[in-house]
């Protein structure tokens, strides 16, 4: 485990018991799950330690190692600005290492850190956000159930870990807690928070102790260096004679300032999401703020306390430019105040946006991109495909973009200023002469645009097909298209977006508008869910609830209600489990779906 200075072969010699007391030269431990899970994301708030020749892990596992299928977090403890993040899949010494540099020392302070694994990709976030993705190939080869680990040990590889002096035993990791959620597709951002362990004491329905160790670690796993207290699990590196906490009192303080996650502007207001809750005296501040041919003029920060709206004028900026942010503080006491920060403020598409779908730029439409959390838009998932040159595409005046496709795509997403659109979805069947090959289905935004479309059977192969959603409205500035397959595969082969209008939510005044909300909990649920929603004014409400490939389950008319915030409890009586679409249907004020899943 966490073996990648090994080669391949190595990984299969020996997992060593502990036969006696010396055999190694010092003592860690693992802690590990007794299931296994394939997908999810795995998520814990740990403080690791500043030791050379150590480290802290959060890790996924297939025990054992053949094939070997492995997802890392470690916080070497060498470095006080960065962590490693790492998969390794089947193919010999096929390692996929990143070092990631931080914006504070992981070591000072407890933070997040999470791996999201799903079928397409492998991300990892750092206190909520996205910081590196892996799409590679070798994905497809991270297949088999693993468990999920922590442990704390001594590498003998000194060029990786760093020398190591014993003088410094004995060494601490401390976890807070660790979150496992489901992989669930088109719930909850496709994951669902399934269980949480607080550390409270030793969950051995959950857990196991380990007692093994391997070549190139010079700790041997004991159960007594896994220890509990004051709801935190402490894993321990000790001299090879001792074994257990023999710290201090655990410290859980805040004493990093925040820092500028991202910055993206849209028409004339720079939206800046900073790392950890921020002061609005200080975030709100405009003058705080610099960087472009822009004026900062006011600023509002939004209700999730982390994201502010700058209003902003002057020459427009068409490409990314640096942003300057200083003096922003936290809301610790006392508080953490940030020095002078730069972040990259990125620039939004051009409308109307076209963009050629697992292809180049052709014409006016922009070539495709990968999905990550620094992109302005992107693909997750699927399988590049292509016609012919020689093969004629029908019905299109642009045949070049029907020409590259992606199969098995699950979503994709366009960074966009808040308003409302028309989008339309460019497709074409490639690949089958007959129906009944490939059903698959589409929602724009949570609403239902197609289900079970057939395009040999609607248009022919090889014969451009278009599916349009109007008046679909954007509310976070990210627009998302999901697709779900019965049949085959999903396919995608160009986007067209056109601007309605519309604005940001933010007024002169720096205050949001009233709007619609809706939420539906608990999210999963089992007999019934509660449907919560939110009406600006008064309007005729009524709540349509549809399977995941766009049938109709149930239509429920709760006539005109008053402003304000009201409920509704959904029996689900009779229905299998999945994937269902709730949308709210608030007159005037709009329409929202929402995502949820049943599970008996």
């Amino acid at each position: 485990m966490n073996r990648r200075h090994l080669t391949f072969i190595t990984v299969f010699c020996l997992l060593i018991p502990l036969t006696a007391s010396g055999q190694k030269p010092y003592r860690g431990e693992e802690y590990r799950t007794i299931s296994t899970f394939t997908y999810g994301r795995f998520e814990v708030r740990m403080k690791s330690a500043q030791v050379s020749g150590t480290l802290g892990t959060l890790f996924t596992y297939y025990d054992p190692a053949s094939p070997w299928n492995e997802i890392d977090i470690e916080a070497m403890g060498r470095y006080n600005n960065e962590t490693q993040f790492n998969t390794i899949v089947p193919t010999q010494n096929d390692n996929h290492v990143r070092r990631q540099t931080l914006k504070f020392n992981p070591h000072a302070a407890f933070h997040v850190y999470a791996i999201e694994w799903a079928p397409d990709y492998v991300a990892w976030r750092v206190d909520g956000f996205e910081v590196y993705r892996q799409t590679g190939s070798h994905i497809a080869q991270l297949r088999m159930p693993q468990k999920l680990m922590m442990n704390i040990w001594q590498p003998a590889a000194v060029d990786w870990a760093g020398s190591f002096d014993p003088a410094q035993l004995p060494v601490f990791v401390y976890y807070d807690w660790v979150k496992y959620y489901a992989y669930t597709p088109g719930v909850d951002g496709d994951f669902t928070l399934q269980w949480t362990d607080n550390f409270d004491a030793f969950d051995s329905g959950r857990w196991q102790k380990a007692t093994h160790t391997w070549d190139g670690n010079n700790a041997q796993f004991v159960q007594q260096n896994a220890v509990f207290q004051d709801g935190y699990l402490i894993l321990c590196l000790t001299s090879n004679t001792t074994s257990g906490y023999s710290g201090a009192a655990i410290v859980d303080k805040d004493v990093d300032p925040p820092y500028p996650v991202s910055a993206w502007l849209y028409d004339s207001t720079l939206v800046v999401t900073f790392s950890e809750p921020v002061d609005p005296t200080s975030a709100e501040d405009p003058t705080h703020y610099a960087g472009g041919v822009l004026t900062y003029k006011s600023g509002h920060l939004r209700s999730d306390q982390q994201t502010v709206d700058l209003s902003v004028g002057g020459t427009m900026p068409t490409a990314p430019f640096p942003l300057i942010i200083q003096s922003v503080k936290d809301r610790a006491t006392p508080s953490n105040v940030m020095t002078l920060k730069f972040i990259t403020a990125v620039t939004p598409v051009e409308f109307p946006l076209r963009i050629n779908v697992g292809g180049l730029s052709s014409g006016s439409f922009l070539g495709d991109s990968v999905w990550s959390a620094a992109q302005r838009y992107g693909a997750v998932g699927g399988i590049p495909a292509t016609i012919a040159q020689a093969t004629p595409v029908g019905g299109t005046p642009d045949p070049e973009i029907y020409r590259t496709s992606l199969h098995g795509i699950s979503s994709y997403h366009v960074r966009l200023p808040n308003g409302t659109y028309n989008v339309t979805l460019m497709m074409v069947e490639d690949r089958f002469v007959s129906a009944g090959k490939r059903l698959f289905s589409a929602s724009v935004e949570g609403q239902p645009l197609f289900s079970n479309l057939d395009i040999y059977q609607t248009v022919g192969a090889n014969y451009a097909h278009t599916a349009l959603a109007t008046n679909v409205q954007v509310l976070d500035n990210m627009l998302d298209i999901a697709f779900a397959a019965t049949i085959d595969s999903s396919t995608l082969s160009g986007i067209k977006i056109e601007s309605l209008g519309g604005s940001t939510g933010v007024n002169e005044g720096g205050r949001e508008q009233p709007s619609l909300g809706f939420s539906v909990y608990p999210n999963p649920f089992n007999a019934s869910a509660v449907l919560r929603y939110e009406l600006p004014s008064s309007q005729p409400v009524s709540i349509a609830i549809h399977d995941i490939i766009g049938r109709r389950i149930a239509s429920i008319d709760l006539g005109v209600v008053a402003p304000g915030s009201h409920e509704y409890r959904w029996g689900a009586a009779g229905l299998p489990s999945g994937v269902y679409l709730c949308t709210l249907h608030g007159g005037s004020a709009g329409n929202l779906t929402r995502r949820v899943l049943l599970v008996r």
